[in-house]
């Protein structure tokens, strides 16, 4: 991929931003267009990159990138498998257009103001998914390249961001989480996950593999959470409920594998921090880690000998040799090192995280990220951009801020709870979003329980038994 004349015309787009803008907001002005026209997501979506890509000065070659980098992105194998009753996207600002539509038919279409300030927040949209799937291109080049091209990605995430409205949310301010959002939606090829992550474990300085690492346990396991809270009251059992349980570590190989390739550089750190002395950085890694723990502490704190079978995916981990013989492949390999580094880790570990998880005990009143509830983090992105079409909508968090506790007088809560309240939704369809205060409760009491059985009863155990 040509990833410097990408940063080169993403470059051109900020500089022609108010002409961007400006017809965007036309495009908005679609108050007299049929339904037909206002739910059609292609056209829209054609319409909006128009857009960018019919400004003058473009040139031939900078229009023949239109569409190259979502090409690239689904042709190394994240392509969004289709799911019924979820979109599974990301987002995408012709989906956030018709969203718009649908709400301003409900209430009232806003006038030329209303619509300028939205066209900026989807004008932010499309610069950022066009740097989540650059961020995907670090390697395209070569190892060597990498570090470089991510400090490109963030030059350009700084400069979208120093030039906003000053009534628009910053998404995503730091570029590694981009590389973590990229990869956030389900898909049918799973070995491109364990590709990524090999390609961040050999490319990257160490500080940009912890923030990457710390980013990928905070959103898995956020979406972990909220799916075991969906199936909790679904089925009107408790979190401990054996067949929930079991369900739950049925169903999530994909997810308890990426985990692994994440928490295992982090405990690593932790570990690394708290012989050092070094505080700060251990309670910013145990942060992580008890969030990235938090969906099953059992099965990861007290149960690593089952981690290898319920993290083993077997088409990508094993396959035969020439005798007929079951094999691990080369992924397959990596991650029972990763699992047996996991667990030594976790042994050695486990009595200083027990020491740490106090200080992230969900307080009432306060905000803690134990508590919120999405599918995809994309969705967490559409919430705050939908939520921008309302003049009073809170715009000094973003993304980063979701997976970080606030102080009780802090307005995070107040923030969160927000995302649903539109004036086109009822009360009762906001409801089941609420933040739920006992459950991040209950959450954080079954790791805080696990941690101390650990220490009480210590003792390595095999992953791979």
């Amino acid at each position: 991929m040509p990833f410097q004349a990408h940063v080169d015309l993403l470059h051109f787009f900020l500089v022609h931003r108010d002409e961007i803008v400006e017809r965007i907001q036309a495009l908005l002005n679609a108050q007299r267009k049929p339904t037909e026209y206002l739910q059609d997501g292609a056209l829209l979506s054609r319409h909006f990159e128009d857009c960018f890509f019919t400004l003058l000065g473009l040139t031939d070659s900078q229009s023949r990138l239109r569409g190259q980098l979502e090409d690239a992105h689904w042709a190394s194998g994240f392509r969004p498998r289709a799911i019924p009753g979820l979109h599974n996207g990301p987002a995408d600002p012709a989906e956030m257009m018709m969203r718009a539509f649908y709400l301003w038919r409900q209430t009232r279409w806003p006038g030329r103001n209303g619509r300028v300030r939205y066209a900026h927040t989807l004008f932010n949209l499309y610069i950022l998914r066009c740097l989540e799937l650059l961020s995907m291109r670090l390697w395209d080049a070569g190892a060597n390249s990498a570090s470089s091209r991510l400090v490109h990605i963030q030059d350009v995430l700084d400069e979208l961001w120093n030039i906003k409205a000053a009534d628009q949310p910053a998404f995503v301010r730091d570029a590694r989480w981009l590389i973590q959002t990229a990869q956030c939606l389900a898909t049918d090829d799973l070995g491109a996950y364990f590709l990524v992550a090999e390609h961040i474990a050999g490319s990257l300085s160490c500080e940009d593999r912890i923030e990457i690492h710390k980013a990928g346990v905070r959103m898995a396991a956020g979406h972990l959470r909220s799916q075991i809270r969906y199936q909790s009251v679904k089925k009107a059992v408790s979190l401990d409920e054996q067949s929930l349980v079991l369900s739950t570590r049925d169903s999530n190989a994909l997810d308890f594998a990426l985990l692994i390739q994440d928490l295992v550089p982090l405990l690593a750190a932790y570990e690394d921090a708290w012989q050092r002395g070094d505080n700060r950085t251990r309670l910013e890694l145990a942060d992580a880690i008890c969030q990235g723990i938090s969906p099953d502490p059992e099965l990861f704190v007290n149960r690593v000998e089952l981690l290898g079978a319920y993290s083993m995916i077997e088409p990508l981990f094993i396959t035969t040799d020439a005798d007929g013989h079951a094999v691990y492949t080369p992924m397959g390999r990596r991650h029972v090192q990763l699992l047996e580094k996991y667990a030594a880790l976790i042994d050695r570990v486990s009595k200083p995280l027990h020491d740490d998880c106090p200080r992230f005990r969900p307080v009432a009143g306060a905000y803690s990220p134990y508590g919120v509830l999405y599918g995809f983090s994309a969705d967490l992105i559409k919430h705050m951009a939908l939520k921008a079409v309302q003049p009073d909508a809170v715009n000094h968090f973003g993304l980063e801020d979701v997976f970080v506790a606030s102080d009780v007088n802090s307005d995070k809560l107040a923030w969160v709870n927000g995302w649903r309240k539109l004036p086109h939704l009822t009360p009762e369809a906001g409801r089941p979003f609420d933040y739920p205060q006992q459950f991040a409760e209950d959450i954080f009491d079954r790791i805080e329980h696990a941690l101390r059985q650990a220490v009480v009863q210590p003792g390595p155990s095999s992953p791979t038994s």
